[in-house]
């Protein structure tokens, strides 16, 4: 499963600009994701936040592959069921030991959701 989301996310690699690429590949192995996303964002141009978050917008347009490729794998593994923090947690330890960089985009979103839905729960 974990794979397969992989693959989804990575059909928005060549819409992001190499400075977002960049951050998400610091937040993915930062210490708390949240901050180095927050911190990172402010040393990027205005332009490029702009083509990062054209490209990351794709994520939830209708019809695009990545939006495409996910309402896919929801339906594949809706069945699955748990909560979602869980779940969340678990991809994240299973990308965490991946040996390469190519996940990183979202192991980073998926770190600073985490941490999101955390400190929600406290």
């Amino acid at each position: 499963m974990t794979n397969e989301m992989c693959s989804c996310f990575n059909k928005i690699n060549d819409s992001l600009p190499p400075e977002s690429l960049k951050l998400f590949n610091d937040v993915a192995t930062a210490a708390n994701a949240g901050e180095a996303y927050m911190n990172g964002l402010k040393q990027i141009p205005e332009a490029v936040l702009l083509k990062m978050n054209a490209a990351l917008m794709m994520v939830a347009k209708p019809g695009t592959a990545v939006k495409t490729c996910l309402e896919e794998m929801d339906k594949k593994y809706k069945s699955i069921g748990g909560e979602k923090v869980e779940i969340t947690r678990k991809m994240v330890d299973v990308l965490k030991k991946r040996k390469d960089s190519e996940c990183n985009l979202m192991l980073a979103l998926m770190r600073i959701e985490l941490e999101k839905q955390e400190k929600g729960k406290k």
